[in-house]
């Protein structure tokens, strides 16, 4: 974390924010979320939701009724302001926090709904924890209430054919390798008839190595016993034969 003289940034950010208080002066919900940034920043996951808890909105929307923040006519934190909270919990390895948070946003009507960042982070916090089934069901139920888009894509094949494939653009590595456990699950139960195809980008149109390729062919490898190769005309696509996915 980068410094200020003695003091680290959120700590500055933190102390303007109680002089603001001394001084009388309503902090607004646009610098609360300056300064749980700050915090996020520096991992400081403890002060950030210490921060955001002073907005009586955030504070009902923790407590034992999430519901009541629906009754409550104050300014709601906005939806960078939860999501600084969950990365700065995802940070400090306090994914039981950023669980707590993600489950009472959702089951509030008037708190803003979690979108891929919320859900990005959530998942990094459990991947980082060993929680395997957890964050998989969590990145289905996203899905299902439209908080993120399915991965499944058509895309022109090397035989000249538009088929369903698993697009990871714009995936962490933890959401990428939930999307294909959920994508494996459902194939592994069938007997498919062409190619799996997972697009882990950084291919044609780039000249780095593809950031998920290794993390993708080691699960495929560890969890499924599968052997991928990398295609040969797009170097950004995993290709998994259909012969070894009928075996």
């Amino acid at each position: 974390v980068e410094e200020a003289g003695s003091l680290r940034w959120f700590e500055c950010a933190l102390s303007l924010y109680r002089r603001m208080a001394e001084e009388g002066i309503e902090a607004s919900v646009q610098t609360i979320s300056s300064v749980v940034s700050a915090c996020e920043a520096a991992g400081e996951w403890q002060r950030a939701i210490g921060v955001l808890q002073e907005l009586p909105a955030f504070a009902k929307l923790l407590g034992n009724n999430a519901e009541a923040l629906d009754e409550i006519e104050v300014e709601v934190p906005n939806l960078y302001c939860i999501n600084a909270a969950l990365s700065a919990c995802e940070k400090g390895g306090a994914w039981l926090e950023a669980i707590t948070i993600y489950e009472k946003i959702r089951a509030s009507r008037n708190a803003p709904k979690p979108n891929i960042v919320t859900v990005n982070s959530l998942l990094i916090a459990l991947d980082r924890a060993g929680q395997t089934e957890l964050s998989l069901g969590l990145y289905r139920q996203a899905i299902q209430e439209a908080y993120i888009r399915s991965p499944l894509r058509r895309r022109l094949d090397i035989d000249g054919r538009h088929r369903l494939m698993v697009d990871l653009h714009n995936h962490s590595g933890p959401m990428a390798k939930c999307a294909v456990r959920d994508y494996f699950e459902d194939i592994v139960q069938r007997k498919p008839m062409e190619d799996a195809v997972m697009i882990v980008g950084k291919g044609n149109r780039s000249k780095e190595e593809p950031v998920l390729r290794s993390t993708i062919v080691n699960l495929l490898k560890d969890e499924y016993n599968v052997v991928s190769s990398v295609d040969p005309s797009n170097t950004g696509r995993i290709r998994v034969a259909r012969e070894a996915l009928q075996s």
